[in-house]
């Protein structure tokens, strides 16, 4: 808990609630874990959340108060132009003394209250080309500029930090690591055959994420798998792709036209996703960019061996047990030899793990005006 001296007022905190309806991506687990553990870290405080939408609340209390706006034309400005739009609006009627912009994006707001920005990564700054244009476009207008309105930045890794202050020349106040729920553990035996079952899976398999993720490189690990079957040297693998189908026709048919050795399970409930990760023989993410890699930290909780690109932020969330590679046809197939051929390393202890309530201290300190 953090304490303020000489303060008997409840704190207004104002969140952009925009992405606590949706469900999947690493980023939106990353914010409603840290609203709970901002709950337990900041007693003292009130929490508006906002959304153009009707969302579900990660917390269920009186402290924590939704703000859905029903004037957004019912609903047809969206994104960050809605929070650019609407939002600050909305935040007048709550006399807030700190705003979290939980995707870096800040609406106009009334002087004192304290800007406070979570940057996940720079993506359109070092890898544009892996981005479709209206993804790219709210960050081509907003991104530079909010960072720059901001009266504190973290980041997720101290990696994104670094390419923050190289891109932008941006300082941020600290690193908020993404952490993993108890869940996700070395799981008994009988659970991990039951989500076999349920998934069909009577194979070992090589797990890979992100198939709507043009970054992910799964194109690419997909042809170093299929290369490596027809070389005899994966004869009773087969592929496991978690995650929804993307628009990439060309990728779908690769898949498609494979079938007898990859799976494509689409979106895995987050229940589901220790268990599959403890089935792996190894997991495999060769991402072309990441701003933390929270599959990897999952992975790694859970025993599975990794194949994990080079890059610094990748290095920061799998530490010491992965085996590091080039995103490449060659680097992938060297490194998944290796992994499969070596012994499997114990999971970490829950000291070596990161936990929400030491993560989120960075942040409520922010919050705090």
């Amino acid at each position: 808990m953090i304490e303020v001296v000489g303060s008997n007022k409840r704190l207004r905190v104002g969140i952009d609630g925009r992405n606590l309806r949706r469900n999947g991506s690493g980023f939106i687990r990353y914010t409603v874990e840290l609203c709970k553990a901002l709950d337990a870290a900041m007693p003292d405080a009130e929490f508006y959340v906002y959304s153009p939408f009707p969302v579900e609340l990660p917390v269920k209390s009186e402290r924590w108060i939704p703000r859905v706006d029903h004037c957004s034309l019912k609903g047809r400005i969206r994104g960050a132009f809605w929070l650019k739009a609407r939002l600050g609006f909305l935040c007048r009627h709550d006399r807030l003394d700190s705003f979290w912009a939980t995707v870096t994006f800040l609406p106009p707001l009334m002087a004192g209250v304290k800007k406070v920005v979570s940057v996940h990564d720079v993506v359109h700054l070092v890898a544009p080309e892996t981005m479709s244009l209206r993804l790219n476009l709210p960050l081509y207008l907003f991104f530079a500029r909010d960072c720059r309105r901001a009266d504190a930045i973290l980041t997720n890794s101290h990696g994104t930090a670094e390419r923050l202050y190289q891109t932008l020349g941006c300082r941020t106040v600290g690193v908020v690591h993404p952490a993993v729920s108890n869940d996700f553990r070395p799981r008994p035996p009988e659970e991990v055959r039951a989500c076999r079952q349920r998934y069909g899976l009577v194979s070992p398999y090589i797990l890979g994420v992100g198939v709507s993720v043009r970054r992910k490189n799964v194109e690419t690990l997909i042809r170093t798998f299929l290369a490596m079957k027809r070389n005899g040297e994966l004869p009773n693998h087969v592929l496991v792709l978690a995650g929804p189908k993307g628009r990439d026709q060309k990728l779908n048919t690769l898949v498609e036209s494979n079938h007898d050795c990859i799976r494509m399970l689409g979106y895995v409930p987050e229940e589901d996703l220790p268990a599959l990760y403890c089935g792996a023989s190894v997991f495999a993410f060769p991402s072309l960019y990441e701003g933390f890699g929270i599959p990897v930290l999952e992975a790694r909780a859970c025993g599975t061996p990794i194949v994990a690109t080079n890059s610094p932020e990748l290095i920061e969330a799998g530490g010491r047990g992965p085996i590091y590679i080039e995103p490449t046809i060659s680097g992938i197939r060297t490194g998944l030899l290796e992994s499969l051929a070596r012994p499997q390393c114990p999971a970490p202890s829950d000291a070596e793990l990161p936990r929400w309530s030491e993560s989120v201290k960075p942040l409520a300190q922010a919050l705090y005006r």
